[in-house]
């Protein structure tokens, strides 16, 4: 097997890896519980996972993260074994979307493919809570597995050449008078309009490389919450090959980053040295950059 091929599949299943670790005490009954008062999950919880949950969208993609989502979220549904019970123990509401060519993630109601589905029929059919009252029995309906964070994850599929353009792109002239685009990718953390991160600041960017189809991108920024402040600087280098089915390249790929953190005492201008710390994995670098961003502040 070649190298090209095991980094491909690395990468989703590295997110894999990552949402389930992501997830793993999230009780995730959002169609029972409603997501803003979950008991199970303190406040501080709720941040962090929607953070990451932002992140993990951004460096991966709608199209690539949804469905690893939905992957994960199936296991966690083959654990669902308590009904329903009522069908006014349900707390989502379904309010309707634009259609779609086909939901290939599965995120939308099987029956009316209009709304978000929320709970499981019997026969594994995913509906939402109109077409369950309709067409299941409430003895046999299962609520659906949902992270508290699932909201940041659904991306009814795109087909065809909408799949191909739903990916952002950076835009990159060359001296020459060249114009290219290139899938963001992961690079799109670090990116103005498509970055996550809290009072995102997108400081400079530079191109280089001798190939213009494996190119090189340097992107410093800076990002700020509440009373911490996170510097980055990082590389990422272009890949034009598709992840599997996806029809568009991967985009940029993480090499490596530097992290300057700093923390401010209430009422005082921050003068202490930052906490630098240097990255070659991209959820490391994630890891670090979330806790010392969203963890606690006390």
């Amino acid at each position: 097997m070649s190298t090209t091929v095991q980094t491909r599949q690395t990468a989703r299943a590295r997110l894999l890896t990552e949402l389930e670790r992501l997830f793993a005490a999230d009780a995730g009954l959002g169609s029972l519980v409603p997501y803003n008062g979950r008991p199970d999950m303190t406040e501080e919880a709720k941040e962090t996972q929607m953070a990451w949950a932002r992140a993990l969208v951004a460096v991966h993609g709608y199209d690539r993260a949804a469905a690893v989502y939905t992957e994960y979220a199936g296991r966690r549904q083959n654990t669902v074994t308590e009904t329903v019970g009522s069908w006014g123990n349900l707390v989502l509401a379904c309010s309707p979307i634009p259609r779609w060519d086909r939901d290939i993630h599965g995120f939308l109601c099987f029956s009316c493919v209009d709304t978000f589905a929320t709970v499981v029929a019997a026969d594994g059919d995913p509906l939402c809570n109109r077409c369950a009252r309709e067409h299941a029995a409430v003895d046999t309906t299962r609520p659906q597995w949902h992270a508290y964070s699932h909201s940041q994850f659904q991306f009814p599929g795109l087909m065809g050449e909408e799949r191909k353009t739903g990916e952002s792109k950076l835009l990159i002239r060359y001296e020459d008078g060249e114009e290219r685009g290139y899938v963001t990718g992961e690079a799109a953390l670090l990116t103005e309009r498509t970055s996550p991160l809290p009072g995102f600041t997108a400081v400079s960017g530079q191109t280089h490389g001798d190939s213009r189809d494996t190119i090189s991108l340097t992107l410093e920024a800076h990002a700020e919450h509440q009373r911490r402040t996170a510097e980055v600087l990082a590389t990422f280098v272009y890949d034009p090959e598709p992840e599997q089915w996806e029809g568009h390249d991967y985009g940029f790929r993480f090499v490596s980053a530097r992290l300057a953190a700093r923390s401010r005492k209430l009422g005082h201008l921050d003068i202490a040295d930052p906490a630098i710390t240097e990255h070659t994995d991209l959820y490391q670098l994630l890891d670090t950059l979330i806790t010392h961003l969203y963890g606690s502040q006390k």
